[in-house]
C-alpha cells in the first residue's frame, strides 16, 4: 500500500510509513483541518474480505476511542474511503518499546520502574472503563521524546461486560506474553493484563520474556506449568525486592497476583529508593524513560550538549545530531554553545569509549591522566592505561565473592592503596593496584554507597539506614558514628577541613562542624532525595538529586536555595570543573551545566533511555561519564 504516500484520505495527507502490524499497516499522516500529524493504521487489503477481522478493527477503534487518558494514544476517528478502511490516532514520536530493549540489551531499573508506573496507570484506567487489553507487550508500547509512554493497540480488547466477542476457549494475546489462563481459553480478566505487564517488565529487566523458546510448545509450557526465574539469579546482586514486587505479577493463580494495576504501582513504589541507588545491574545507577530515558539515553550537551541527544545519537552519530537543527528545536544546547576557545575549559569533542560491556559502571576514577579505573554491577573492575582509548577486565579471586556485589564507588590513591565499596556490606581493599585485593564485611547487612578520603588517613563510608563509618587510620580500622537518621545516606563533601556535608534520602542532609566526629541533621529544604554534593570552597557548594533537583550555597551550607534546572530527570552526581563550571548527570539522558557557579543551568536531554551515574575530571582537564550499559563518554 505504499502507492498511497502522498495522496490526501480525507482530510489526511499520508506523509510515509511507519510500520506494519498483525492488522494493518500504519503511516504518518498530516491532518490538514487541524493542523497536526497523526497516526493512521490501515488494514491491509488481504484481510479486508474477512468479516471477522473488520469487526475486530473496527472494535479496536471504538474501544481506544472511549479513552482518554496520558499514557494510552488517543484515537480521532475512523475513517472508511473507497476499499480503504482505517483509523486516525495520536502521533507519538518516539520509539517502540521492544526497539529499545532490543538496541540496549536490558533495561536500567530506574528507567524499568519509570515505564512500569505509566504502564499501570494508562491500563489501571482501562481497567476501570471496563476493558481488558489482552495484547500487553513491549511492541505495543511507545516511549515519546518527552518521556511520556503511550499503550496502543487495543485491537484485541475486550469489554469485561462484553461476553459474546470471542468464542470459548479461543486463545487471544502473543505468547510470550499471555498469561495462562489465555493459552488454557479460560477468562481473561484484569488478572490477565498484569500478568502480561509481568512478563514486559522481565523483558526490560533481563532481555528476554521469562520463557523465551523458538518452540510455542515450550513457551505455553513454560507459561502454564514453571516458576518464572527470579531476577537475582539471573543478574547476581539483585535486591530480593525486586524479586518480591515484580515477579508476583507473574504468578500462576489469577487470584495470587494482584488484584489491581493500583495495588500493583503501590508496591512498585517500595522500589523508587533502590532504583534510585541501585546501579543497573541491570540499571543504573539511578535510571529511564522517554524515548528517551529508555532510547539509549543520554545525550550529551557540553559534554552534555554533548553526551546527550538520543540513545542512537549518542550511540551513533553524535557529531551529526550535534551539528543538525534539530537541537534548535528542541531548545538544547551544543558542546561548542558552552565554551569558547579563551574559556579554562574548551570541550569540542565527545567520545565513546569501548568497553565491551553490557553492565552499570557506577564509578569512574583516574589516578593519572592515562591511568584509570571503572566498577558497577556484578562486581565489574576495568582498567585503562591509556586515559580511556582501551579498557581491559580486571580479574580477582573466585573466593572473593566479588561477582556477587554490585559497586557503587571506589577511592584511590596515588601509592596504589584503594577502597571500593557495595552490596551486602562489601569493603574490598587494595595496597597494590588491585593485584591482590581482601574483603571486610560489615555486619547488618547495609548496601555501601560512598567511600571518600578526606586526607591519608582520614575516612568515610555511608550506607543505607544511616551508616557512617570512619576511619583514623588509613582503612585499618572502622568506627561507626552516630548518624541521627536511619535515611540512606549517598554522598559527602568537605567545605573546609572541619565542616561537611552528607547528602541523602527523602532530603535528608547532615552537617559536621569537627572533622565529622560528630553530625547534625540539616531543616530539611527539600523532600526529594539529595544523592550528589560537590564543594568549591568552603562558601560555595552544590547538591542534586530527585527531579532534577538542584540546590546551591553561598555560605559553606548555612542556607540553600534551589536553582533552575529545565529538568525533571532523576540528578545523580555533580561535579565542579572550575569556580564557574559545573556539569550534572542523571537519568533518563540528562546532561546539564552551569557557567555562573551552579546559580542557573543550561539542560541538554537527549530523549535517550540511557542513564548516566558519575563524572570524573582527570589531571588533563578531560572528563569522563559513566554510565548503564558499559557507557563510558570522554569529553576533551
Amino acid at each position: 500500500m505504499t502507492e498511497i504516500i502522498g495522496k490526501v484520505i480525507e482530510n489526511y495527507k499520508i506523509v510515509s510509513f511507519l510500520g506494519k502490524g498483525g492488522m494493518g499497516i500504519v503511516y504518518k499522516a498530516y491532518d490538514t483541518k487541524l493542523d497536526r500529524y497523526v497516526a493512521i493504521k490501515m488494514l491491509t487489503p488481504r484481510i479486508l474480505d474477512d468479516q471477522r477481522f473488520i469487526e475486530r478493527f473496527k472494535r479496536e477503534a471504538k474501544n481506544q476511542a472511549k479513552m482518554t487518558h496520558p499514557n494510552i494514544v488517543t484515537v480521532y476517528g475512523f475513517i472508511e474511503h473507497k476499499e480503504l478502511l482505517g483509523i486516525a490516532m495520536e502521533y507519538v514520536e518516539g520509539e517502540g518499546l521492544d526497539k529499545i530493549i532490543y538496541r540496549q540489551g536490558r533495561l536500567h531499573l530506574y528507567d524499568v520502574v519509570y515505564v512500569t508506573k505509566q504502564v499501570l496507570a494508562g491500563i489501571g484506567y482501562a481497567h476501570s472503563k471496563g476493558f481488558v487489553h489482552r495484547d500487553i507487550k513491549p511492541s505495543n508500547i511507545i516511549i515519546g521524546k518527552d518521556g511520556m509512554v503511550k499503550i496502543m493497540d487495543f485491537g484485541i480488547s475486550k469489554s469485561m461486560l462484553d461476553i459474546g466477542m470471542t468464542k470459548t476457549g479461543a486463545k487471544i494475546g502473543t505468547p510470550y506474553y499471555m498469561s495462562p489462563e489465555q493459552f488454557r481459553g479460560g477468562d481473561v480478566t484484569q488478572h490477565s493484563d498484569i500478568y502480561s505487564i509481568g512478563c514486559t517488565i522481565f523483558e526490560m529487566i533481563t532481555g528476554k520474556p521469562p520463557f523465551y523458546s523458538e518452540n510455542e510448545y515450550d513457551v505455553m509450557e513454560g507459561h502454564m506449568k514453571q516458576t518464572a526465574p527470579e531476577f537475582s539469579k539471573i543478574i547476581p546482586g539483585t535486591p530480593e525486592v525486586v524479586d518480591k514486587v515484580f515477579l508476583k505479577s507473574l504468578l500462576k493463580d489469577p487470584n495470587a497476583r494482584y488484584n489491581s494495576c493500583e495495588e500493583f504501582q503501590e508496591a512498585v513504589k517500595e522500589l523508587d529508593k533502590i532504583a534510585m541507588t541501585t546501579s543497573d545491574l541491570f540499571r543504573p545507577k539511578k535510571m529511564s524513560p522517554t524515548r528517551a530515558r529508555i532510547y539509549s539515553v543520554i545525550g550529551l550537551s557540553v559534554f552534555i550538549t554533548i553526551i546527550l541527544a538520543l540513545s542512537w545519537f549518542v550511540y551513533v552519530q553524535v557529531d551529526e545530531l550535534l551539528k543538525s537543527n534539530e537541537l534548535d528545536k528542541l531548545e538544547k544546547y551544543n558542546l561548542n554553545s558552552f565554551f569558547s576557545s579563551g574559556d579554562e575549559f574548551n570541550f569540542s569533542k565527545i567520545e565513546k569509549q569501548k568497553t565491551n560491556l553490557n553492565f552499570t559502571i557506577n564509578s569512574i576514577k583516574f589516578i593519572t591522566d592515562r591511568f584509570g579505573f571503572a566498577m558497577g554491577d556484578s562486581g565489574t573492575v576495568i582498567t585503562t592505561q591509556d586515559s580511556g582509548a582501551n579498557w581491559t577486565n580486571v580479574i580477582f579471586d573466585s573466593t572473593l565473592g566479588i561477582n556477587n556485589v554490585n559497586i557503587y564507588d571506589a577511592y584511590f590513591f596515588q601509592n596504589g592503596k584503594s577502597f571500593f565499596v557495595g552490596t551486602n556490606g562489601s569493603l574490598f581493599r587494595s595496597d597494590d593496584f588491585l593485584k591482590t585485593v581482601r574483603r571486610t564485611n560489615f555486619s547488618g547487612d547495609y548496601t555501601l554507597y560512598k567511600v571518600h578520603f578526606q586526607d591519608s588517613q582520614t575516612g568515610f563510608i555511608l550506607g543505607s539506614r544511616g551508616l557512617i563509618m570512619k576511619t583514623n587510620d588509613g582503612g585499618n580500622n572502622w568506627i561507626r558514628i552516630n548518624s541521627n537518621t536511619q535515611s540512606t545516606l549517598y554522598d559527602i563533601d568537605f567545605a573546609n577541613e572541619k565542616s561537611a556535608i552528607i547528602s541523602g534520602w527523602d532530603g535528608v542532609a547532615l552537617r559536621s562542624s569537627d572533622k565529622g566526629d560528630t553530625w547534625s541533621v540539616i531543616p530539611s529544604f527539600t523532600t526529594k532525595y539529595l544523592r550528589s554534593v560537590d564543594f568549591f570552597d568552603e562558601d560555595l557548594g552544590l547538591v542534586v538529586g530527585g527531579g532534577g533537583t538542584v540546590f546551591r550555597t553561598k555560605d559553606g551550607g548555612d542556607s540553600w536555595f534551589e536553582a533552575e534546572t529545565g529538568t525533571t530527570s532523576g540528578l545523580q552526581h555533580v561535579q565542579f570543573l572550575s569556580k564557574e563550571y559545573a556539569i550534572a548527570v542523571g537519568g533518563r539522558g540528562t546532561f546539564i551545566i552551569s557557567t555562573n557557579g551552579g546559580a542557573s543551568w543550561k539542560n541538554f536531554d537527549t530523549g535517550n533511555f540511557l542513564s548516566y551515574t558519575n563524572v570524573e575530571l582527570s589531571a588533563s582537564g578531560h572528563i569522563y561519564i559513566s554510565g548503564v550499559n558499559g557507557t563510558i563518554f570522554k569529553l576533551f
